[in-house]
């Protein structure tokens, strides 16, 4: 197939253009500056402009790109960073992924010939928090915060549209993701090298995880099943509490677990009130109901399969090595 990507210069796309590459497909990069090579499509969501003839050629729309929820590095989420959720900040979160479905669903509808698949990544906040319920695909929404209503709102609703035309839309609802040179992973690694590893709060809210390899090949694999459609939960078969979360890690990179737990407000107060509510207190207990029912097979399906590293320049020592299984 003829796959167009957008955010393929991101940390979950350039995994996900190399795995296309490597099982045969042509990919075709969106781009918003001028176009240098073939294998570019020009875009702007901002301005509602693409390149239609090119995006005419499309056998398929693999939807990666928006603006970090999180900095896109451990000291953005200082004060004076910029990294933290203001009002502004909110603003290009929201836009960003707005403007872009936007963009997508009026260019299907002023198209005689267009992708017939369209998959975006969108997130399991979606879901909201569930404490320790279980969350498959026909879980219903918690509304009332910001990163549920930007992934129903702008990932997922104008998308619809799309699915009128006959077009087989699937919603990938991953967790967090999981991988070398991620900003999640590096705060993680970075905690626990430090011995300060532990629960936050009560540590009993549920973290959905998903290894970046498993992410990339969970795309191929809707892209290439004509069965799925709809929402897909993109998370590993086996989402742990936070304190299990912590400590495993710990466990595997032999550092010790600190156990007395941080109260929640230092970590709303640490990286900002709602981000910190958001990305460290929620719990979302996601399951990948429908993968698994299609037979799809996770190479890191436990926290103890894979092999974190606690940065870009980690060295062998800082490593852990179980079975030469890597995130990259």
């Amino acid at each position: 197939m003829i796959v167009g990507v957008t955010g393929a210069s991101g940390f979950i796309g350039r995994q996900t253009v190399q795995l296309l590459k490597e099982s045969g497909h042509d990919v075709r990069k969106f781009v918003r500056r001028e176009v240098k090579n073939d294998d570019e499509i020009y875009w702007s969501p901002a301005k509602k402009e693409i390149d239609i003839e090119k995006f005419q050629e499309l056998d398929a729309i693999l939807h990666l790109a928006g603006e970090s929820i999180a900095p896109q590095e451990i000291l953005g989420f200082l004060p004076f960073a910029g990294g933290r959720w203001s009002k502004e900040r909110k603003s290009r979160i929201y836009w960003s992924r707005k403007w872009a479905s936007d963009l997508f669903v009026e260019t299907f509808k002023n198209s005689d010939k267009f992708p017939s698949i369209f998959i975006t990544a969108s997130g399991n906040d979606i879901y909201g928090d569930h404490g320790d319920e279980i969350v498959t695909e026909d879980t219903s929404f918690n509304r009332g915060q910001f990163l549920q209503m930007v992934a129903e709102e702008c990932w997922e609703e104008p998308l619809y549209e799309i699915e009128k035309l006959g077009v087989r839309v699937l919603k990938c609802r991953s967790g967090i993701v999981l991988g070398k040179g991620n900003i999640a992973t590096q705060i993680f690694t970075l905690i626990t090298k430090l011995n300060l590893a532990s629960a936050i709060g009560d540590g009993k809210q549920f973290f959905s995880w998903v290894s970046v390899y498993d992410v990339a090949e969970a795309y191929l694999f809707c892209l290439e099943n004509p069965k799925i459609s709809g929402a897909v939960n993109v998370t590993a078969p086996e989402p742990v509490e936070q304190k299990v979360f912590a400590q495993t890690i710990a466990k595997l990179m032999n550092k010790a677990f600190f156990a007395p737990p941080v109260p929640a407000i230092l970590m709303r107060l640490a990286v900002g009130w709602e981000l910190g509510e958001q990305l460290g207190l929620n719990s979302i207990r996601a399951i990948p109901q429908k993968l698994l029912k299609e037979g799809f097979k996770f190479k890191n399906p436990t926290l103890e399969t894979c092999l974190l590293y606690t940065s870009d320049a980690a060295d062998e020592e800082d490593s852990v090595d179980l079975g030469g299984r890597r995130i990259i």
